[in-house]
């Protein structure tokens, strides 16, 4: 099976690249272990990346049981996740890149119910910091897909 983990801060447009594609977002497995749709608590959930990780484990390998050919995984925000899911399942890491003025106009747009605070509040978040060392640690890896 083909993995491709998909990376990005806020509003990079991750739910719309490649859409025809199964995928798992991680979003849902932070959901699922918190049980929350508010934001601000999601991002509230570095402490949380060894439970994500099993979680995401447990995901992709019920998608390899069931024969996917290829699965995105969307949504990582840390490294360390990222690290450990490339040791169990090699992949292709996507850094979709944006201009934050677009992923703000993309942010306010969107009217999102999980969007209880403001963009420059959630974008700064620790979580969106560290998700930005992603591409830092694994720029020389990355496919960087610039303005999606």
């Amino acid at each position: 099976m083909k993995v491709v983990y998909l990376c990005g801060r806020i509003c990079s447009g991750k739910s719309s690249y490649r859409p025809e594609v199964k995928r798992i977002k991680v979003s849902n497995v932070v959901r699922s272990i918190i049980n929350t749709n508010d934001r601000k608590k999601l991002q509230n959930t570095m402490h949380l990346d060894q439970q994500i990780i099993d979680g995401l484990i447990i995901h992709i390998s019920q998608h390899i049981k069931m024969g996917v050919k290829e699965l995105i995984i969307d949504g990582i925000r840390q490294p360390s996740i990222l690290k450990s899911l490339l040791e169990v399942f090699p992949g292709k890491v996507v850094w979709l890149q944006v201009p934050i003025k677009e992923r703000k106009r993309r942010y306010e747009h969107r009217k999102a119910e999980k969007d209880t605070e403001s963009f420059d509040k959630a974008d700064n978040k620790p979580i969106e910091l560290e998700c930005q060392e992603i591409y830092g640690i694994f720029k020389y890896n990355l496919q960087i897909l610039n303005n999606y």
